[in-house]
């Protein structure tokens, strides 16, 4: 199978024929990835911080993403899709990143320019798309960033991790983006087989 290319990606992303109407696609998200840091002292938490705060898939060989916002109070969506050369090698990034969910309870997040909150780490139910689905949902309780929702969903699409991140959103907020973005990107990249 030839490698995927980043155009290759690009192409499977949602467009905004693809979203509920009121989304528009967020242009200024790309810039601000360096403002948001998790931390934590606790040794579980190591790994999920380290591919929190990645700018990169660890292992990628290929990336494409985009957001996309629902007006000014959310829910903001953020799309990404990673080639990671095999489905083999999904499957092993989606055991590690369940196993580093259900090993850290709590990390503290940090937004430049908004301060800072703890965050309370839990795995939710994962929207049934894709392979081997994973969900996270983190929420933030005390400080700057009270009550912030952020949930987390990734899935195997073939060779290719798809992740969906939605901020000040609603569980259906989630299952939709999520299964509509499987649907195009196994469409779009010719994945001939779902399941597992």
């Amino acid at each position: 199978m030839p490698a995927r290319t980043a155009a290759e990606l690009t192409k499977a992303l949602l467009a905004l024929t693809d979203l509920p109407a009121g989304f528009a696609i967020d242009t200024d998200a790309g810039d601000d990835g360096s403002g948001v840091k998790v931390s934590s002292k606790d040794p579980k938490c190591a790994r999920l911080v380290a591919l929190t705060n990645a700018d990169k898939l660890p292992g990628s060989k290929a990336s494409a993403g985009r957001s996309y916002s629902g007006g000014e109070q959310g829910p903001f969506v953020d799309e990404s899709l990673d080639a990671l050369g095999s489905k083999a090698a999904v499957g092993a990034f989606q055991q590690s990143f369940r196993k580093a969910i259900t090993g850290c309870r709590s990390m503290t997040l940090t937004i430049a320019g908004q301060g800072r909150s703890t965050i309370n780490v839990r795995e939710v139910s994962a929207p049934k798309a894709g392979t081997d689905p994973v969900a996270v949902r983190f929420s933030a309780s005390g400080g700057s960033m009270d009550g912030l929702e952020i949930t987390m969903s990734t899935a195997g699409i073939d060779d290719v991790l798809l992740a969906i991140t939605v901020v000040a959103g609603l569980p259906e907020d989630l299952e939709g983006a999520m299964t509509t973005a499987a649907d195009k990107a196994k469409a779009t990249l010719g994945a001939s087989r779902s399941g597992t």
